[in-house]
């Protein structure tokens, strides 16, 4: 996702026939605004293979200081970047979104309907298993919850605080997981950028879109597997999202140049 490539494989481009637009969104997206990608060579786990480990929800609670080191600072790093012209296109066809990120950029690029699968790095939850208090964070540095704004014991019940992200082993947010089927099922155009799409329970949304009536599109300047890509989805686009993207919201808005509304490019 992160390199330059013209889109290649399929011509394809949403019309105004398209009323309900969803996308599907991973870390590929956020890379062009500096935040690395998990896997890979480059990726955090082989940067900082100490938070792979304190990503397992088995580690807790004392991880807790490793997940308050890295997340909130991730966090910031991304809203000081801004959101990439992927996002802003995004958010300017109107489109709904479910992401496995956890750092704000749609909502920061102005999407309301977003639906986190992995959490919000930018707040702070509790740890007790039947406590729903949750704050938003100011991040800071440091490995203490009032590093960033957050007291270290929920003041409700008592228990430890910690970012609200999704560790290894545990269950994705109900709400968040029932929203984001609901979004499939509605969709008349599936899009997944910056991600494979084969990961459960992420890997279900596409076919659900596509057995309820909508093309189903993934862009990726690399497919891991075009095969099993071209199997699951309608089109295949081999390009960069942040060209890609932007392309499609200026054809849907009827805008000829981006100089203004993507800065970054």
């Amino acid at each position: 996702m992160t390199g330059r490539a013209s889109a290649r494989g399929s011509a394809f481009r949403p019309s105004r026939e398209h009323r309900r637009i969803v996308f599907l969104t991973g870390a590929g997206l956020s890379a062009r605004a500096g935040l690395p990608t998990f896997r890979g060579e480059d990726g955090l786990w082989a940067v900082h293979p100490e938070l792979e480990r304190a990503m397992h929800a088995s580690a807790l609670p004392d991880c807790i200081p490793d997940l308050w080191r890295v997340w909130p600072g991730m966090y910031a790093a991304a809203q000081r970047t801004g959101p990439t012209p992927g996002h802003r296109a995004i958010a300017r066809m109107g489109a709904a979104v479910i992401t496995q990120n956890v750092d704000g950029l749609h909502q920061t690029a102005g999407n309301r309907d977003v639906a986190e699968l992995h959490g919000d790095a930018g707040r702070a939850a509790c740890l007790g298993p039947d406590c729903t208090w949750s704050t938003k964070l100011a991040p800071g540095d440091g490995e203490r919850a009032e590093d960033h704004g957050a007291p270290s014991l929920c003041p409700v019940c008592g228990a430890p605080t910690r970012p609200d992200v999704v560790l290894f082993d545990e269950m994705l947010p109900a709400d968040a997981l029932e929203r984001a089927e609901r979004l499939a099922r509605e969709a008349d155009l599936f899009v997944a950028v910056g991600t494979s799409g084969v990961v459960f329970p992420a890997a279900q949304l596409a076919p659900t879109a596509r057995r309820a009536g909508a093309r189903t599109v993934l862009i990726d300047v690399n497919p891991e597997d075009p095969v099993s890509a071209r199997a699951q989805f309608d089109e295949v686009i081999t390009g960069d999202a942040h060209d890609v993207l932007p392309q499609w919201e200026r054809a849907l808005n009827g805008v000829r140049s981006s100089t203004f509304l993507d800065p970054f490019d």
